[in-house]
């Protein structure tokens, strides 16, 4: 036995320890692993940042389009409301019937000079009549150098007019500003609104800085470019100033003409180049960007460096961690062996305290810390569930809240006073009162007698925009003025009323009917309206926040169920409102909260 027992104990020391085991596993994992990755991620790397690159400038560039169409689209419109203006109509009207304008120029200039003041940069309007020796224009220092369709009618640009029957032609020209300059020009057809017969022609000129300020926003190296072309295959804009009026290349356009945005490879003047390219179809108009192919992966050397440097740094951490973690598992176990092997040389001294249940201590003790540490979970999530309830009564009060500037209204309302405007001064002073109480950061509660004040002053503007339409039967029971009231309550339940409930019906004369009284321990507030109602259905979808189908019903209800929830909230879950149908032939909201007073 003995010698049995010294051969055994002559093994065990040739066997490696289990530390050592731990660490080596490990170590050959993450180094297999990291290596692999390292690998492939180096592979990889260099046509994933060259698609990425791609694709970033080939977004870049449909987003330029974009901001373009949308720069051409708004002075489309601004277009389509001169033209379609009576004063526009009218005159042309009469010039198409041979007659005598009943507007003179000058006033068709300034018509033109009020629609167009707001814009920031130099915009000019050009109406033409079908008689040739009749112009209009408005105050700008771009001029277009002819005054008749008969100076024009040769131009290439000139067909398409007509060919797009009303709606615009954008294309680039040159106009005179002290001296010829590059331009955005738009053109379309004026149609009578009646029978779309033709009434004459509208030009719209634009300064390239427009397309100049979108494209500035478009970061381009130092041998890289951006072109701008029409539908005519005419250079708009260019980064290149000498390119502006100048043909597009032909072959270039040919490998687009299938008008889909991509990128495509080219060399160009002996360098290699990645063309990107967008169309739209609105303007019709191409852009071209010209992105220089070494700069576009220039950064590949370095991310590579990178990859290499961070799977060394993550591998050295990783062989610390894997140290530290077999230590750590193994130490348990190497303690229990210095214990038997003391046991082994007659030393019999037990662990501190336990020996066989050493682990069931260590449950012990962390069970404790878990309870503990779930005790500051609890805390946690109680003071965050606290938070989120503050900030959704924030919320839903925010959306009763008006943001403007209640000064500048007092500032108004003096300037009136002191002109004697007194309905135009007490409307504007009626507004700031009414802005301010709703922007006040004051208490959230008020009384009954100061929310209904600020009902009176939304009252009052609403008589001046429906005078006797509108009529208000209100009473308020005098016992409840001093009561308690979560702020901003009967004013969304009156203004959903009009909105929602009167405005859509056809009745000359609209009614809302508002009490306010006690009933036990609660005070209850009644809104109810003679518009169109709602059914059940909708009723208790309005309350949900549930949508409804406004093509069904007009009385959507909706504000009423942010109110209600905003009730439930600060009240408890057995307040709020309640939808029904009123005798008046509308809805019938009535709204209850505990009745409260002000013990300080």
């Amino acid at each position: 036995m003995e010698e049995y027992l010294l051969h055994a104990r002559d093994n065990m020391s040739k066997k490696i320890s289990i530390l050592v085991q731990l660490i080596m596993g490990f170590s050959l994992i993450i180094f297999t692993i990291v290596g692999f990755t390292i690998f492939l991620s180096y592979r990889s790397s260099s046509q994933a940042v060259l698609n990425r690159s791609n694709q970033y400038i080939l977004e870049s560039v449909k987003q330029l389009q974009g901001k373009m169409d949308a720069i051409l689209q708004d002075n489309d419109k601004l277009s389509s409301t001169i033209m379609f203006s009576p004063l526009i109509q009218e005159t042309l009207g009469d010039l198409a019937l041979s007659r005598s304008p009943r507007t003179d120029a000058m006033e068709i200039t300034r018509y033109i000079d009020q629609q167009t003041r707001s814009i920031n940069s130099d915009i000019q309007f050009k109406l033409l009549g079908l008689s040739d020796d009749q112009v209009y224009t408005n105050s700008s220092s771009l001029k277009v150098i002819w005054d008749s369709e008969k100076e024009i009618r040769d131009a290439y640009w000139f067909p398409a007019i007509a060919q797009n029957k009303g709606r615009m032609v954008w294309f680039g020209v040159d106009v005179w500003q002290n001296g010829n300059i590059p331009v955005v020009m738009g053109a379309r057809q004026i149609n009578d609104w009646n029978d779309l017969n033709r009434l004459g022609t509208l030009f719209l000129v634009l300064p390239v800085e427009v397309i100049h300020n979108a494209v500035s926003q478009f970061h381009l190296g130092k041998n890289e470019k951006i072109q701008v072309v029409d539908s005519f295959n005419t250079i708009v804009y260019s980064t290149d100033p000498k390119e502006i009026g100048l043909y597009m290349n032909d072959g270039l356009l040919k490998q687009f003409s299938n008008h889909k945005a991509r990128i495509v490879p080219q060399k160009i003047n002996s360098r290699n180049l990645f063309v990107s390219y967008a169309y739209s179809d609105y303007s019709e108009w191409s852009v071209f960007a010209y992105i220089d192919s070494k700069d576009a992966v220039k950064d590949l050397n370095t991310i590579r460096r990178n990859i290499i440097l961070i799977g060394l740094l993550g591998m050295g951490a990783a062989l610390l961690f894997t140290f530290f973690f077999s230590w750590t598992l193994s130490k348990p176990l190497r303690n229990l062996a210095t214990k038997l092997s003391n046991v082994e040389r007659g030393t019999t001294l037990p662990f501190v305290k336990t020996t066989m249940n050493k682990e069931m201590a260590i449950l012990y003790s962390s069970y404790n810390s878990m309870l503990q540490n779930l005790d500051h979970t609890i805390a946690d999530l109680s003071s965050k569930q606290i938070s989120e309830k503050q900030a959704q009564i924030v919320a839903l009060k925010a959306q009763f809240r008006p943001h403007f500037l209640y000064n500048t209204l007092n500032t108004i309302y003096w300037s009136l006073a002191n002109k004697r405007m007194q309905e135009e001064s007490q409307m504007v002073l009626a507004l700031s009162d009414l802005l301010r109480y709703s922007i006040d950061r004051g208490s959230e509660f008020v009384t009954v007698e100061e929310d209904l004040k600020q009902l009176e002053r939304f009252i009052f503007l609403q008589k001046l925009r429906y005078e006797d339409k509108l009529q208000i039967d209100l009473f308020v029971n005098p016992e409840v003025m001093n009561g308690q009231l979560m702020k901003l309550t009967l004013q969304p339940l009156v203004e959903n009323a009009i909105t929602h409930g009167l405005e859509p019906t056809l009745r000359e004369v609209w009614l809302i009917r508002i009490r306010a009284y006690s009933e036990g321990t609660s005070l209850v507030l009644t809104v109810e309206d003679n518009g169109d109602g709602m059914s059940e259905e909708s009723m208790a979808d309005a309350l949900v926040g549930g949508e409804v189908n406004p093509e069904k019903l007009l009385h959507t209800g909706i504000g009423l169920s942010n109110l209600n929830h905003r009730i439930e909230l600060i009240y408890g879950q057995e307040f709020g409102l309640q939808l029904s149908t009123s005798e008046l032939g509308g809805l019938f909201v009535k709204v209850t909260v505990p009745l409260q007073y002000d013990q300080s």
